[in-house]
């Protein structure tokens, strides 16, 4: 298993945001109690947000984030992903 921060830009329409966030929020709920997703949250302007993600490969994480409200009601806008490997903090050696 391999760490991935994820980038997320959001669209500018905060109805299609709006429209999504429940589904959303329960998505990433789950996948935070299966223990895939490790931190999140939205930029302080809203404008999008960083995700970090335990995952087995990049395609397996791109399958998953596939099926995300957010990326399929179109309020992601951009995505990138990074194998990201932390040298401080609560994440190190996961």
């Amino acid at each position: 298993m391999a760490l991935f921060a994820v980038i997320w830009s959001y669209t500018t329409d905060a109805s299609v945001k709006e429209a999504a966030h429940a589904e959303h929020l329960t998505f990433v709920k789950d996948a935070a109690a299966r223990g895939m997703l490790q931190e999140a949250g939205a930029w302080a302007d809203g404008a999008g947000a960083l995700l970090v993600f335990q995952a087995a490969g990049e395609d397996a994480l791109r399958s998953l984030l596939a099926e995300d409200p957010y990326v399929k009601q179109g309020v992601v806008v951009e995505q990138r992903i990074y194998q990201w490997n932390p040298v401080i903090g609560p994440l190190v050696g996961i």
